[in-house]
């Protein structure tokens, strides 16, 4: 083997070897870059689906019992929570505004900052600055559960009831959806129902 053949060995294995590191940098993992890039830019896009989807506006939901009560629901806001996508049906709702209608008692209207809502079975849980009215009577609180599976609405934490003749202050008042009667009572069986009326002859 001559000299110059093996110096021509060696040029071509470098030519070669420059061939391929010039290869595997621009164009190797160039390509792993972009694909990167996209990998990226498909979960970020992904995710704004995701929130857009969750997210509704001025929303309504109506259902009613076997007995003809009826139940309607409106809020500005509603989120449909990250669970939901695994089957379950709860939906926070934001700016509340809800009526019940107890057949042949009247309407409740109710106002509240937030509720949870499940879709499932109507149970919605009131929270923040609510109101209720009902038959002239006006209750404030910051929670009203209302349980469609039990037929009873529970309006707790710094109750407020007023009505033309009187005022008071309880710890919780119960309503029956079913026949619209209310109840209050005290968390504690000895303390009593805080009361203050506009007439003399009241206790």
């Amino acid at each position: 083997m001559t000299l110059k053949f093996f110096f021509q060995l060696i040029l071509i294995f470098i030519i070669v070897t420059i061939i391929g590191v010039f290869y595997y940098n621009f164009f190797i993992k160039n390509k792993e870059k972009v694909d990167l890039i996209s990998k990226n830019e498909l979960d970020s896009i992904s995710k704004i689906d995701e929130n857009v989807s969750n997210e509704l506006s001025n929303i309504e939901y109506n259902a009613f019992d076997e007995n003809g009560n009826t139940y309607y629901i409106y809020a500005k806001k509603a989120t449909v929570k990250s669970n939901e996508i695994n089957g379950e049906n709860n939906v926070l709702l934001e700016d509340v505004n809800s009526i019940i209608t107890i057949k042949n008692r009247g309407l409740i209207n109710i106002f509240s900052n937030y509720a949870n809502y499940n879709r499932g079975n109507n149970n919605t849980f009131f929270y923040g600055d609510v109101k209720i009215e009902y038959l002239d009577n006006l209750i404030t609180s910051q929670n009203l559960d209302v349980i469609f599976t039990k037929k009873i609405s529970k309006i707790y934490n710094n109750v407020y009831y007023k009505n033309a003749i009187i005022n008071l202050s309880t710890d919780n008042v119960l309503i029956d959806i079913k026949t619209g009667d209310i109840k209050l009572e005290m968390n504690n069986i000895n303390e009593k129902v805080r009361l203050v009326s506009k007439y003399n002859y009241a206790n």
